[in-house]
């Protein structure tokens, strides 16, 4: 009878060892596969950011702010800091062949490399500069592994960035690849999840360095460091979303206009009235919550929007603003000076939409000025 059931059991055993066998057979092929469609598809979107941060750096030489040989250097030192993943880094070399920028060879890095070939016989360097001419794409070679005079065969996706004439990659060494998948199969799906979040966090953490930067670039107003007209647009979805949860309190759009802003102009001229803009704003931000949003709606027009209590604490905050605005003292030649400021505040509720409460803020702002000025109209 034991022996019957033994005989079973190992049957079963057997059955489900082979069964077992065949789903891991099954997954390393099929896992194996996406997984290094996956690879791919990831060290192009790594591609594609290194495109992206150049472009950040290309954007600030035309507006001046650096000179066009700074973006450069400034353009491959973040790249070249910004290694990833297993033996993964940028390389960057210019449309005729030479080597600008390259982590772990730099004896190479000012050398036309235009007729080096690898192991294989491959032109390497006129292969990137072909296939990133002709909007990019992927390049098989062998190359050295970091801290390694040894070539291993590499799969490298190529982007290029017309401006500069740069050709920008960063690639995958296939036995790097294939060690890897062989590693996360035998240590099972939860070894393999969790490299792959670390590998994403780690692509995150560069992206958002980088991003951050630029958003500021986008969303601020370089003069008075308040949200500009633009981000107020695209940040507006997540305003309404919050007055359609939040019940309690009211959304005020409080909309601010500096009286005679013309005439400070004309008079002391426009680096004194880049002055008071900047003063105007500060006054702003430091009599405001932290959640609220100030921005520089154009010219010497402000906006700030926000979640109060009731229309009194929309109206004290707006008050607020006015007051501490009028104790302001400038300077400009041996002449004194002060400002004031005029308001116009609106409830917006979900009878109307965002932009007719705007355009109610500021007809209230027109009443402010023709009520002379200095005041708050609700």
């Amino acid at each position: 009878m034991y022996s019957v059931i033994y005989k079973r059991l190992i049957s079963v055993f057997l059955l489900i060892s082979a069964g077992a066998l065949a789903f891991l057979y099954f997954f390393f092929l099929s896992y194996s596969n996406s997984l290094k469609e996956e690879k791919r598809a990831q060290s192009k979107y790594i591609s594609e950011v290194g495109i992206g941060i150049i472009e950040s750096f290309y954007t600030l030489a035309s507006r001046g702010e650096v000179s066009v040989e700074d973006a450069q250097t400034l353009a491959m030192n973040a790249l070249e800091s910004a290694t990833f993943g297993e033996n993964g880094y940028y390389w960057i070399n210019s449309g005729d062949g030479v080597l600008l920028m390259q982590p772990y060879t730099p004896e190479r890095v000012g050398i036309n490399q235009i007729d080096w070939v690898d192991s294989n016989g491959a032109q390497v360097f006129r292969d990137f500069i072909g296939k990133a001419k002709n909007g990019g794409g992927w390049v098989s070679y062998s190359w050295p592994k970091p801290h390694s005079e040894l070539e291993y065969p590499k799969i490298s996706y190529i982007s290029y960035f017309k401006p500069w004439d740069w050709a920008l990659g960063t690639g995958i060494y296939l036995d790097d690849m294939l060690e890897n998948i062989h590693r996360i199969i035998l240590k099972a799906s939860g070894a393999l999840l969790l490299s792959f979040i670390s590998f994403v966090v780690l692509v995150l953490l560069l992206v958002n360095y980088f991003v951050r930067q630029l958003e500021d670039v986008a969303i601020r107003d370089p003069l008075t460091n308040l949200y500009t007209k633009r981000f107020l647009g695209e940040i507006l979805p997540t305003i309404i979303n919050r007055r359609q949860r939040d019940k309690d309190n009211l959304l005020a759009i409080i909309f601010l206009d500096i009286d005679h802003f013309k005439s400070i102009n004309d008079r002391f001229g426009h680096k004194c009235g880049d002055e008071v803009l900047a003063k105007v704003a500060k006054v702003m931000v430091d009599n405001v919550r932290s959640n609220d949003y100030c921005v520089r709606f154009g010219g010497e027009e402000f906006v700030i929007v926000g979640f109060f209590e009731n229309e009194e604490a929309a109206f004290n905050c707006a008050e607020r603003v006015r007051r501490k605005t009028s104790r302001l003292k400038f300077k400009h030649n041996h002449i004194a000076f002060e400002i004031t400021i005029s308001a116009g505040v609106a409830i917006n509720d979900e009878s109307e939409s965002f932009q007719e409460a705007l355009s109610r803020a500021d007809e209230k702002l027109y009443r402010a000025k023709h009520s002379g000025r200095n005041t708050v109209v609700v």
